[in-house]
């Protein structure tokens, strides 16, 4: 009788609209990343690609594929890569990147207890498509191995997360009471420093920057209860679980805007802002288990008198949502794109890609999916995706094995805003959980001006 209900249920569920590719992307030249496209970005009609490259000897290293929109509607490539120039020895470049506007950043990072740096691009008439503009660090006096852990910008401002977040290798990992994220403004000949934001300490934000997110002059900072850790760490859990939104005021001035805390029934999710997305008025915030496979998507909106609660994202019952649930998640045009690789779906290939929109009835539900009709490495389908209004970038990152090279990203275009269906049986609506009453907002730390 169980198998005859799952069939029919199964058999009810509405069938989700797919959308194929509108182009495939990829590297000019070969590359040299194992994982080359693993690392995207995507603002207006530039799209870049890369990969996480490690340096022995220093110099120039690295590649940032770059693309470009042309008035026919076929994509164009740059016919050079750009390198990442002046790399320090035994650094790792490209293994996160942050892009909008005609501003470029990428992580450099440090394995030898120094300050790691956030290496800055802008766009350039040049072979590569770009001009490397310079480094924003932290202060000298304040050494921050794990500077550019997370990054966020709008090409004006950029914001830089300090907290570690390595779990794998032999590194431990480095447990700071109080980290900073630093931001930094767009000035005519680079960048300035305007400081940091801090969560008060006697909190244990200890992992208060995890993830960012940043438009509309609102920067979102997800501050988890605990990260994975590797087989060889322990579980560090700090005291908090919020994520916690800042506004810029028209003075320049920031101030906190609300802070977001778990639904009171999933308080055993010490991943409650592992991944943050935001547009400015509506924020998905990811949430997992850490010690489990629970993963979940919350979608918080702006209301009248502070940020709400607006239900949570859950797929078609034909969808087996993984531990990867909303590993990145993505704002398009309304919409919020969840990917999961480990989703499983029948016998398919595991991996997901979806849209959600929000129903004239006020819940979420599933209204598309995004399915490639080339090939995509396994269990790597929904790794990463960034949205620039209808358009959406998918990685593809390279795999020798399944002969996917030299690697890049797959592009898709969603059709105009329509209503999505219902929400689907078993998914949760803004109308079933209350919001656990937010902590009051409390004013941001002294800062210090970083270079």
């Amino acid at each position: 009788m169980i198998f005859i209900a799952l069939s029919m249920s199964l058999a009810a569920a509405p069938p989700v609209p797919t959308v194929s590719q509108s182009a495939v992307l990829d590297a000019p030249s070969p590359t040299v990343s194992p994982t080359f496209g693993m690392v995207i970005g995507i603002s207006g009609d530039r799209i870049v690609a890369a990969g996480p490259d490690p340096s022995k000897e220093g110099g120039s290293l690295g590649q940032i594929a770059t693309f470009q929109l042309q008035p026919t509607g076929e994509w164009s490539t740059f016919k050079e890569m750009q390198s990442v120039d002046q790399v320090r020895r035994g650094a790792m470049v490209l293994q996160r990147l942050a892009f909008a506007g005609e501003q470029m950043l990428v992580t450099e990072d440090r394995r030898d207890g120094s300050s790691s740096s956030v290496v800055t691009f802008e766009v350039a008439a040049s072979p590569s498509g770009w001009r490397q503009l310079s480094r924003l660090e932290p202060p000298a006096a304040s050494p921050e191995p794990a500077f550019g852990a997370s990054l966020a910008t709008d090409g004006a401002i950029a914001a830089v997360a300090t907290v570690d977040m390595r779990v794998l290798g032999d590194k431990a990992r480095t447990v700071q009471a109080a980290p900073k994220v630093f931001l930094f403004e767009r000035i005519k000949d680079g960048w300035k420093g305007l400081g940091f934001l801090q969560r008060d300490a006697a909190k244990q934000p200890t992992f208060f920057g995890a993830s960012l997110a940043l438009a509309k002059n609102t920067l979102v900072i997800g501050c988890p209860k605990a990260i994975m850790a590797a087989p060889h760490q322990s579980l560090v859990q700090g005291g908090d679980s919020v994520v916690v939104v800042y506004r810029r005021s028209d003075n320049g001035a920031w101030a906190i805007d609300g802070e977001l805390t778990p639904p009171p029934h999933r308080l055993d999710y010490l991943g409650f802002g592992t991944t943050v997305a935001t547009d400015g008025e509506r924020i998905a915030v990811r949430q997992t288990q850490i010690s489990g496979a629970g993963a979940e998507v919350l979608v918080y909106r702006r209301g009248t008198t502070g940020w709400v609660y607006d239900g949570e994202l859950a797929p078609q019952v034909d969808i087996v949502r993984g531990a990867g649930w909303g590993i990145t998640l993505a704002l398009a045009d309304g919409r919020i794109v969840v990917g999961d690789p480990t989703a499983l779906s029948g016998g398919q290939v595991a991996g997901y890609v979806g849209a959600f929109a929000r129903s004239a009835d006020g819940n979420w539900g599933e209204s598309l999916r995004l399915k490639p009709s080339v090939a995509v490495t396994s269990s790597r389908w929904g790794v990463s995706i960034r949205a620039d209004g209808r358009r959406v970038l998918v990685a593809r990152p390279a795999s020798e094995r399944e002969g996917i090279t030299p690697g890049g990203a797959l592009v898709f275009t969603l059709p105009e805003q329509r209503d999505a269906p219902p929400i689907s049986s078993g998914a949760v609506s803004a109308t079933d959980v209350q919001l656990a009453p937010s902590a009051p907002p409390s004013s941001p730390a002294p800062n210090v001006p970083p270079k």
